[in-house]
């Protein structure tokens, strides 16, 4: 397997995790806080936790928790790849007219970046669980990124 390959990969596999972590979470609750997945050196996918015990309300201070997190274990060099994921509205309509979607923030230690948004809508769920939650995903789009976990800027991975 070629490197692009195997970043190709290591990015599909974190994003698929979070993708399906969503699904789960927007079944269940119709909703979802932003979270993050690690690739670990051994390529083994988690789940990024936030080690502290009262969680900030705002999403946007949860999410940039969780990007420090990443940051500090990206810097001792313990990371493959790293995908953060938010529930987002977007500006405009997706083909299929839907207009929430996943946003995915995938990094991959050799500098590969991207955002992609996944739309969806959600639909059943009434009348006390008699007719299960649906949630429908329409065509992810993808855009390219700066990379903010791997030291790419200024040239902060040349520093020790």
């Amino acid at each position: 397997m070629t490197t692009d390959e195997q970043i190709r990969e290591d990015a599909n596999e974190v994003l698929n995790a979070a993708v399906s972590y969503a699904k789960r979470m927007l079944r269940r609750y119709c909703e979802f806080a932003p979270f993050a997945y690690r690739m670990n050196l051994d390529g083994d996918t988690q789940l990024e936790v936030i080690a502290q015990h009262d969680m900030p309300p705002e999403p946007a201070m949860l999410l940039g928790l969780l990007y420090e997190q990443l940051a500090e274990r990206a810097r001792k060099g313990l990371l493959i790849a790293a995908a953060a994921a938010s529930n987002v509205t977007m500006a405009k309509p997706s083909a299929e007219g839907f207009t929430d979607a996943v946003m995915v923030e995938i990094e991959h230690r050799s500098g590969y970046c991207v955002r992609a948004f996944v739309p969806y809508k959600i639909t059943g769920g009434q009348f006390h669980k008699l007719f299960p939650r649906v949630v429908r995903f329409g065509e992810l789009h993808t855009q390219e990124e700066t990379p903010r976990l791997f030291g790419r800027r200024g040239n902060d991975a040349d520093k020790t």
